[in-house]
């Protein structure tokens, strides 16, 4: 096995990890506080009641709607899906273009909007854990050069 074979095993391992310390994350949002008067898991329910009613969120909301959404499916499938991910290109890419958007557009709110309880950095966490897990990522290469078969 040369250098680079085993820096890509190595990557992927990392890689794959850190996806799933994003779910742990994911996981550990959902139950901790937001603030004293939500947990994480409640926010799904806010969430259904905005979409349902009728009522029009301003651009924030959407904005935040949109990427939570978008992580929740992401975070949750990653790790799951990790041999699609790193054998096809155009479909690392996406996720991690969609896990970057989301990470700027809800991470930027969440600073800036959110209440610093401790769902809140666990939110961010798996954001960002998800985000650098799906750039570890590599795809294998064929080897080239004397040592080749």
């Amino acid at each position: 096995m040369s250098a680079r074979t085993s820096t890509a095993h190595s990557s992927n391992r990392l890689g794959v990890a850190l996806l799933i310390a994003a779910l742990v994350c994911w996981i550990g949002f959902h139950l901790l506080p937001i603030d004293d008067y939500m947990r994480g898991w409640e926010l799904w329910k806010r969430i259904w009641e905005i979409t349902t009613r009728g009522y029009r969120p301003g651009w924030q909301n959407l904005i935040a709607i949109s990427a939570f959404l978008a992580i929740a499916i992401l975070v949750t499938a990653s790790p799951f899906v990790t041999l699609p991910l790193r054998t096809s290109k155009p479909c690392r890419w996406l996720a991690i273009v969609a896990s970057g958007a989301a990470l700027l557009g809800l991470g930027s709110l969440i600073v800036m909007d959110f209440p610093g309880g401790p769902a809140s950095a666990l939110l961010l966490a798996a954001m960002a854990l998800n985000f650098v897990g799906l750039i570890c990522l590599r795809s294998p290469r064929l080897e080239s050069g004397p040592d080749a078969p």
